[in-house]
């Protein structure tokens, strides 16, 4: 039982690794789109116009922020 666990631990930090790594990615080479994700994401929540854009902005500026916000909404 503690082989399974430690396996399925194990799994699920390589899986989050391996996103984290992809969203990175992405966020290098599709920079415009990644942003047009984050704006819909946010207008599902009902921001719209410059209130959306300042979101956008300041979740955008930071790239850690920008890779946690793609892995908890994206």
């Amino acid at each position: 039982m503690g082989l399974g666990g430690y396996l399925a631990a194990r799994t699920d930090i390589e899986h989050c690794a391996s996103e984290t790594a992809r969203e990175e990615a992405e966020i290098e080479k599709m920079r415009d789109r990644e942003i047009q994700e984050v704006e819909g994401i946010l207008r599902g929540y009902g921001l719209e116009g410059e209130p959306l854009q300042t979101v956008v902005g300041a979740i955008t500026a930071d790239r850690s922020r920008w890779i946690e916000f793609m892995m908890r909404f994206g």
